[in-house]
């Protein structure tokens, strides 16, 4: 390999070519396409196919799946239930949330933009609407969201139960931009809810974990559409680390990504502007030259570091321009499992650094990059940005590696600076742990209680994050 022609964009290293680094060189996998299972074969014995989640780190049996098609579908499937249910989305959360040997209910036929308010821009959406696809009616109509995730194939409905966000000082997460719930009980009863109506419940139900009943719809508040410039660079790692409060505060948008046992940092940054599009990207053969890195740093995991460091040294500043879902959606073709847990901000600095000295120091074998984003605070209970804005950090491993040795050695890192873990992600922590970072845990106990007496909205998962008290 010319290790002299070694150089690649940001979407590439981070987005698509970082992810497939390992890939050629792990135990039982194979660059071939695996063959389509039989659909009769993948049945289980009651004749309901399994479910899976996107990644594969969680998987399940259940007795039955149901796709209401319309809201009074749903009420009365729920009415007349019996058993426990679990409802999913776009099946991207990491952690149990989902799984269930009873009935599973997909919200996917609940899709599409209801409405646009014209006085207050809010927007009436399906809950089980990707945010992918909002993008395009809203701008058609002149609006665009707030902020959003870069990844855009979520379910609003599981992307608000899990506080799922993207970046920026002074924006929220997906939840904290609701001013509207719909929501159908255990018992298939329709119950709304906003700061104006069932306010108690609207503080729960922002940030559910999908334990309090169906969101069928949701309003959300948008803006005037707008476009943004993307800037990208490779700086040193203590130069990052310094610079990481400056930056968050000059720009609408500031993230880093930190590659393990590299001295670099790539910062990241969206601001609006008036800019024409950029015209779109190329694709290059970057995934082939990190296989060949990859063949390199198996035979060769002493030149690791090296290897890294040289890779993250040639990537050239990048910008782009465009819509703002364009620019703010990325792509994830190679799949991967997560741990993330938000910090006070003020601690993010000085959590990643010690994330990465443990890294180095005990010469843990990852290359998957780690993403760092802000986050503003808000409201919501059981939310990770509660009461105080927050510096979320995202750890990640291939699909098919071990990251359970990963995660355990770095999560008490995550603890030793009050971090709260992103409840669709994957962490350790229990009813007692969880109940000590969240001063309104009680309260949301309580609701729940109310809507659910039976627990019937409760897999074993749940049980144990809300504790005998639920």
């Amino acid at each position: 390999m010319n290790l002299s022609k070694f150089r690649l964009s940001r979407r590439d290293l981070l987005k698509t070519a970082a992810l497939s680094v390992a890939a050629n060189s792990v135990v039982g996998c194979s660059s071939e396409a695996p063959e389509a299972p039989d659909v009769q074969s993948a049945l289980g014995e009651n004749g309901v196919l399994p479910w899976s989640n996107w990644s594969g780190n969680q998987s399940c049996q259940p007795a039955r799946r149901e796709v209401p098609r319309t809201e009074e579908a749903l009420c009365e499937l729920l009415k007349r239930s019996t058993g426990r249910v679990r409802f999913v989305g776009s099946s991207h959360s990491f952690s149990p949330l989902v799984p269930t040997p009873d009935m599973l209910v997909s919200l996917a036929a609940l899709r599409g933009v209801i409405s646009v308010d014209a006085q207050t821009g809010d927007a009436s959406i399906w809950a089980g609407t990707r945010l992918a696809q909002l993008g395009e009616p809203l701008w058609e109509q002149g609006r665009g969201l707030i902020n959003q995730p870069d990844i855009d194939t979520q379910a609003l409905a599981g992307a608000i139960a899990t506080s799922t966000h993207g970046t920026g000082a002074t924006l929220g997460s997906m939840s904290s931009d609701v001013t509207r719930i719909r929501l159908v009980t255990a018992h298939g009863d329709i119950v709304e809810c906003s700061h104006d109506q069932n306010e108690d419940l609207f503080n729960a139900a922002r940030t559910s974990f999908g334990a309090l009943g169906a969101v069928s719809q949701v309003v959300v508040r948008t803006r005037a559409s707008y476009k943004l410039r993307e800037r990208t660079w490779m700086m040193p790692l203590q130069e990052g680390l310094e610079r990481a409060a400056q930056l968050r505060d000059q720009h609408r948008h500031f993230e880093m990504y930190a590659l393990p046992h590299c001295d670099y940092i790539q910062g990241i940054t969206l601001d609006e502007t008036d800019a024409p599009d950029s015209p779109p990207g190329v694709l290059n053969n970057a995934e082939a030259e990190f296989r060949k890195a990859a063949k390199i740093i198996d035979a060769l995991p002493f030149l690791r570091s090296l290897i890294i460091n040289f890779a993250a040294g040639s990537v050239d500043p990048e910008e782009r321009t465009g819509r703002s879902y364009r620019i703010l959606g990325n792509v994830r073709n190679m799949r991967f499992n997560e741990m993330e847990y938000t910090v006070p901000a003020e601690h993010g600095p000085a959590c990643l650094a010690e994330i990465l000295d443990t890294i180095r120091r005990d010469d843990i074998d990852v290359i998957f990059p780690l993403e760092y984003r802000y986050v503003q605070a808000d409201d919501i209970w059981l939310s990770p940005f509660f009461d105080r804005p927050g510096c979320a950090i995202s750890c990640h491993n291939f699909h098919d590696r071990d990251y359970q040795k990963y995660f355990a050695a770095i999560e008490p890192i995550f603890w030793k600076y009050q971090g709260r873990p992103h409840p669709g992600k994957i962490h350790t922590l229990q009813a007692k742990q969880l109940a000590a970072l969240y001063p309104r845990w009680d309260d949301f106990l309580r609701i729940r209680r109310e809507l659910d007496p039976k627990g019937r909205l409760l897999n074993d998962h749940l049980q144990q994050v809300f504790g005998a008290a639920a």
